[in-house]
């Protein structure tokens, strides 16, 4: 196979990175250097010493590639940069869903292993929700963090989850298959549910917002006392939320916003 132009290593490791990112999923070693134009077995260097950084990973069950957790250190740096820029362009559009949807909206901010309320529109009505901001959600409650979790690959998602699932309330599911289980039905539909699983007598639905290259970096949370919950989780609430959850991830691109 003829190689590239380009004959640095560094100029080709960050391709096989930017490559890895644009698939957006695992991929084979021949297959990533087709795609390239650079020899497999040249390729297979490159991955073994990104490996050895965590800058990639390997599937062993399946010999594919994919981005490793040295990717996502980098990224939260970046992040703290573009931190209080998300919150500014987000909070119009949250005070907006709170008053159409009359419930408390929150902006939930992804922190690489963890989700944080940072910003919520309280609702108007009588009995409502308010949590209490800066507060590190668990990964297997908080809808947010399921909305996001989702989305993430699943080996991610394995790392994420090391350990027992602690059991918060009565309707908090512990068993680690049917989590994993749930999230896929989570990314089909596009949205998760939290029914009691964090706090008892209060109910969520988030959708993901997601950055340029189509990773998670925060979610629309509306929280509700659940005695409302199965009357107002339908159709029309979920349209509203992933338009609005668009409308930010749009926004972001455009003033350059890269959380």
């Amino acid at each position: 196979m003829k190689e590239c132009d380009s004959t640095s290593t560094v100029d080709k490791a960050i391709r096989v990175l930017l490559t890895l990112a644009q698939e957006n999923e695992e991929i084979g070693t021949t297959c990533l250097g087709r795609k390239l134009n650079i020899h497999k077995a040249t390729v297979s260097r490159l991955l073994l010493k990104l490996a050895e950084h965590e800058f990639v990973y390997k599937n062993k069950e399946t010999g594919k590639y994919w981005l490793g957790p040295a990717i996502y250190q980098l990224a939260m740096t970046m992040a703290d940069v573009n931190f209080n820029d998300v919150l500014h362009l987000a909070r119009t559009h949250i005070d907006e869903l709170r008053d159409t949807l009359q419930e408390t909206v929150t902006l939930e901010i992804w922190l690489g292993n963890s989700t944080v309320p940072t910003y919520s529109a309280l609702s108007q009505h009588p009995l409502k929700v308010e949590l209490p901001p800066g507060e590190i959600l668990p990964l297997h409650t908080a809808a947010g963090a399921k909305a996001i979790l989702s989305c993430i690959h699943a080996e991610r998602v394995d790392m994420l989850l090391k350990g027992e699932l602690a059991q918060v309330t009565p309707n908090t599911i512990t068993d680690k298959t049917l989590f994993r289980q749930r999230l896929v039905e989570y990314n089909k539909q596009g949205y998760a549910t939290d029914d009691e699983e964090l706090h008892l007598g209060i109910s969520a639905v988030a959708v993901p917002i997601f950055n340029s290259i189509r990773q998670p970096i925060a979610a629309i949370v509306v929280l509700m006392p659940s005695s409302r919950f199965g009357q107002k989780l339908e159709p029309s609430l979920i349209s509203k939320l992933k338009k609005k959850a668009g409308v930010i991830g749009t926004e972001m691109m455009k003033r350059g916003i890269r959380y």
